[in-house]
């Protein structure tokens, strides 16, 4: 029904497009849109949802079509320049989601009539977040890439003349639409036009845009139960009895298919020591040979398992959404794939942040332990698997569910809208109300049990 309603929608605007023939014609290479895009099928049906019924007279660009030309693409400003001088014509870019639907026939009069140059749907921080660098401030909105941003062509032109100069180190790329605002604000001089009235991130009658609700990752592969999932989870013993504690009272049971690589073991706390795999070496940062510890223990010893999870042990979950996420984007055992949440190591590489979980197939983590090994046990884990990810060419896919930080670093406005997978330290939070808030679900397949005792 819902599926119905939403091309119901489209079906009426694009009848309207395409009734003004003066709007045809006024409008071809001015006004262009850019869906953040990444190459996967399941990603890309949704956008083919949306653009089934989108004018051809409207450029339609993707975001993941620049991949080979441009390294840093998923940040969005590094294609601004290629976009400007394929379309020379262009007046104003709207940037968007695949999810994201619009009015656009009053869309792009809206556009054409508006003094303001970088518009959008406002997000707050209402305190200083690590994820934004602990950079602060109550009257610089952010937007929400959800209802998506409309560009003018001056603020284009403008942000390119003088990245070309910006001498500036970026090291980090954690939240493109943040750090994309931040550039723009400091390059141009222009702040974001809050318009969260009419670009909006839940449909209301007067929108221009909207957000068309988050992913629900129903792909109903129903070969993929929760009992073909394994997960490794990364901890130390002075956490034994207090986070691996928290874990069992959240999302952590004995049915589920798992197991502790720690340094060693307390006898007097750790009753149920079959879970616990002891490793060899221990680093108190890094974790690189933890977390490869983790893939080979995998691989060479869980051959009845196709799809591997490693999460720390303050790493809060929701199974049934990771279960649902890998239906989605498991759909074959012979093609290798990562997926985790992207984070960008400035022009050189992206990798997949270890706190919010990172999810692999079997033929991922395969070609993973045959290419590369730790330079040092305490090298930084997931880093150095973005960087080996890229020398090998398997593709990581990002999940904005999966999150490296705690509710209270991202704006609420953005996470109201999403059915978050994962989230990150316990420091501060009441754990169980956080997972019990955010990530909870009744369960609705049976899982299998598996007991195991091993020893690495």
């Amino acid at each position: 029904m819902k599926t119905l309603y939403i091309l119901f929608l489209f079906t009426i605007f694009s009848f309207y497009y395409y009734s003004s023939s003066s709007l045809t014609n006024q409008v071809t290479n001015e006004f262009i849109i850019l869906i953040n895009s990444q190459s996967h099928i399941y990603i890309l049906s949704q956008i083919h949802n949306a653009s089934t019924f989108i004018p051809t007279y409207i450029p339609l660009l993707y975001t993941h079509s620049y991949i080979s030309s441009i390294s840093n693409w998923y940040a969005i400003y590094p294609i601004f320049s290629s976009i400007i001088h394929q379309y020379p014509q262009l007046k104003w870019l709207f940037i968007c989601e695949p999810q994201t639907r619009m009015n656009l026939i009053e869309l792009i009069k809206y556009a054409e009539k508006s003094k303001d140059f970088y518009i959008g749907h406002g997000l707050y921080d209402l305190e200083p977040s690590i994820i934004h660098h602990y950079s602060f401030s109550l009257d610089n909105p952010y937007p929400d890439l959800s209802s998506g941003i409309l560009i003018s062509r001056h603020v284009l032109t403008l942000f390119i003349d003088r990245l070309k100069s910006y001498t500036k180190k970026i090291d980090f790329i954690i939240d493109v639409k943040y750090e994309l605002n931040q550039l723009i604000n400091e390059l141009t001089g222009i702040k974001l036009l809050d318009r969260s009235d009419i670009f909006c991130n839940k449909y209301k009658h007067n929108c221009l845009t909207w957000f068309d609700g988050q992913y629900d990752y129903s792909c109903q592969r129903t070969d993929i139960q929760l009992d073909d999932l394994y997960i490794g989870i990364k901890t130390f013993i002075d956490f034994h009895n207090t986070r691996i504690d928290l874990l069992k009272k959240t999302w952590l049971n004995d049915k589920l298919n798992y197991n502790l690589f720690t340094n060693e073991i307390n006898k007097t706390i750790d009753n149920k020591n079959e879970r616990f795999i002891i490793l060899k070496e221990n680093t108190e940062r890094g974790h690189c040979h933890k977390t490869f510890s983790i893939l080979n223990y995998f691989y060479e010893n869980k051959e009845n398992f196709q799809y591997l999870i490693i999460v720390d042990d303050d790493t809060l979950l929701s199974i049934q959404r990771i279960l649902r996420l890998i239906q989605c984007f498991m759909l074959s055992n012979d093609i290798p794939i990562v997926l985790g949440e992207r984070y960008g190591y400035g022009d050189y590489y992206d990798y997949p942040t270890g706190g919010s979980g990172m999810i692999f197939n079997r033929q991922a983590v395969g070609q993973i332990i045959s290419n590369c090994q730790c330079p040092l046990p305490d090298t930084p884990d997931d880093m150095f698997l973005g960087l080996c990810l890229k020398r090998i060419n398997i593709p990581l896919i990002h999940i904005s569910e999966l999150h490296q930080a705690q509710p209270n670093a991202y704006s609420k406005d953005w996470l109201d809208h999403q059915k978050p997978i994962s989230f990150h330290k316990f420091e501060g939070i009441n754990v169980e109300e956080v997972y019990q808030t955010y990530l909870h679900e009744e369960p609705s397949i049976e899982i299998k049990y598996h007991h195991e005792k091993d020893e690495f």
